[in-house]
């Protein structure tokens, strides 16, 4: 009721479609082969090398597209600008190691503490609660102090750093309310973070490219969440089966078949479904009196092996956001301007 009524001037656009098509035939080829990777085909078989070959070419037809197009939809020249072009990357590797802690931190929950899935995704909650804290914080300090982007930015990568490392250190005997903790100070540091660079473009870019650039930090965040999700679903399942099929003792070898285990090292549906697990007793029943103690040492070489596994993917998350910490402090820092000039000089 009370939002200015305001009008743009009326134009007729042009559609980029063949922009269009170029830029999801580079995106999702890519995120394909890394998904397969390591996992349905190596990393040096010829399809995943094929399908990588083909997503760089549409990234050079794509790239060729937007300089030649009138209106392209994503026009080349905000990366010419040095703020808006260091905060896509922030934005990007933030939303990798965003990404990471929100799909993989329920898993640890109910795959190894023995969570319900309900209760796996209310310990999300903390979280989000964190995102909200921090991003209230980070606008107030923001507006107040007029534009350190590259202190506030280091300050929340390092508190997001911390988080992941300590995500990165949890095991079995980690309480509830010890990785609840760990995934809070994460998620403060995801909400100083989240709208920095998004207020550090539309403060540095000219009044005619404010929607394009404000809409790139969203694509570019989850642009950077769909590539980590791929590499760190890799990382775990690689990460997952060689720790499983190391950690098995003999008896568990023997007792049953190699396939069946092969089965659950690459799927292990079993710890977060009841119905696997009854499946994986059954299995086992024919091994005599043993068959409860050997399903239990199952479980526990499975809940080991994913523990293992979530380490390296909240690892590899860090090592992303120090990437960004480090990018961050190449981003130019200019006060925030209280209007934008429309053309014609309208404000």
């Amino acid at each position: 009721m009370y939002f200015p009524h305001l009008r743009p001037e009326i134009k007729k656009h042009r559609i980029d479609f063949a922009g269009i098509l170029t830029l999801v035939l580079a995106i999702v080829p890519a995120m394909l082969a890394l998904t397969w990777g390591g996992i349905d085909y190596s990393w040096q078989s010829p399809q995943i090398i094929a399908v990588f070959a083909f997503s760089a070419l549409m990234l050079l037809c794509f790239i060729w597209i937007e300089n030649e197009s009138r209106e392209p939809i994503l026009p080349l020249i905000i990366f010419k600008n040095r703020i808006v072009a260091v905060s896509l990357l922030v934005t990007l590797l933030t939303g990798f190691g965003m990404f990471g802690g929100i799909i993989f931190v329920p898993l640890f929950f109910q795959g190894v503490l023995g969570a319900t899935a309900t209760a796996s995704g209310n310990f999300l909650s903390p979280m989000m609660l964190g995102i909200v804290l921090g991003s209230f914080v980070s606008g107030q300090f923001l507006a107040r102090t007029g534009g350190h982007y590259k202190i506030q930015g280091g300050v929340g990568l390092t508190v997001l750093a911390l988080g992941l490392a300590l995500l990165s250190r949890m095991t079995l005997e980690t309480s509830f309310a010890e990785a609840v903790f760990n995934i809070t100070v994460a998620g403060i540091g995801l909400g100083v973070v989240l709208p920095l660079y998004t207020v550090a473009v539309q403060n540095s870019v000219s009044y005619d490219l404010l929607g394009v650039a404000t809409s790139s930090t969203a694509f570019f965040r989850s642009l950077g969440g769909a590539f980590g999700l791929a590499v760190l679903g890799s990382v775990m399942h690689t990460r997952f089966a060689a720790g499983f099929i190391e950690g098995l003792p003999a008896a568990l070898k023997t007792a049953a078949p190699m396939p069946q285990l092969m089965l659950i090292a690459h799927n292990p549906e079993a710890l977060v479904h009841p119905a696997k697990q009854n499946l994986l007793k059954d299995a086992l029943a024919q091994s005599g009196p043993q068959a409860t103690e050997l399903f239990q040492h199952l479980m526990q070489a499975m809940r080991l092996s994913l523990q293992g596994a979530l380490a390296d993917v909240f690892f590899v998350s860090l090592l992303v956001i120090a990437g960004a910490f480090v990018v961050n402090f190449f981003i130019k820092e200019i006060p925030l301007r209280r209007h934008h000039l429309a053309a014609g000089g309208r404000s």
